[in-house]
């Protein structure tokens, strides 16, 4: 998987308003926000959302829940969502990359990650530990990832990784719950290659672009008992 790394992710995270222009292009007609809203209950629960960027999911979950840890690494980022999420009196904004979080523990009953937890791959180990701790006995993880398969894919050259990133989430654990069809829809070719300044090679078939949202699951359960596991094989 190494060699595939280095062009991954794509966005330049300091570059926070070309980062947030396509991120109001994903998913316009609120696809992925209905099935989590119909299939999973985030009433009365505390939700952690890690690598939250610019806020394309934090007012949705902030509707939803009753307490909101909202943690990115980017100050740029993190301001856009702030800002835009300022009358939100349950939401808690922290500033720091996820494997160095500190949280109390058994306080969460969701961790929720919307397409950021690829891109902290080479600190799983790191990462799943802290969850262990933060998670509560009857606690989730929940993903929303790249499925493939999709315009959205193909044009960034992403089908391997994706593939492959598919296989790695089920070896650790996580339950594949959905596979929901979106839309990103482009006021103008600028606004992708202002995003992706790298694939600025990449011909955009029109400024609608068909994309496959894979929704993954892990319960507290099963992450508790693949963490006991590894460490008895490595003791």
């Amino acid at each position: 998987m190494s060699e595939i790394n280095n062009d991954l992710w794509l966005f330049d995270y300091n570059q926070g308003a070309a980062y947030e222009a396509f991120s109001k292009c994903q998913d316009v007609f609120r696809v992925i926000e209905t099935h989590l809203q119909n299939n999973f209950d985030f009433k009365e629960k505390v939700i952690l959302e890690i690598g939250a960027g610019s806020g394309k999911f934090t007012p949705f979950l902030a509707k939803q829940c009753s307490k909101l840890y909202v943690v990115e690494r980017s100050a740029s980022l993190m301001q856009i969502n702030r800002d835009k999420n300022i009358h939100a009196i349950n939401t808690e904004f922290i500033l720091s990359d996820v494997k160095d979080l500190a949280m109390k523990p058994n306080s969460i009953d969701v961790i929720f990650a919307g397409w950021s937890l690829t891109s902290m791959r080479e600190y799983f180990g790191i990462i799943l530990e802290s969850f262990r701790k933060f998670l509560r006995k009857d606690g989730i993880i929940l993903l929303v990832e790249n499925a493939g398969n999709d315009e959205f894919c193909k044009i960034m050259n992403l089908e391997e990784f994706t593939s492959i990133m598919k296989n790695v989430y089920v070896d650790m654990g996580f339950t594949q719950r959905k596979v929901v069809s979106t839309t990103i829809k482009l006021p103008c070719k600028n606004v992708f290659y202002d995003a992706f300044p790298n694939k600025k090679e990449a011909m955009l078939p029109s400024l609608e672009i068909q994309h496959k949202v894979l929704i993954l699951e892990m319960q507290s359960s099963v992450l508790f008992q693949k963490i006991t596991c590894n460490h008895k094989e490595e003791g």
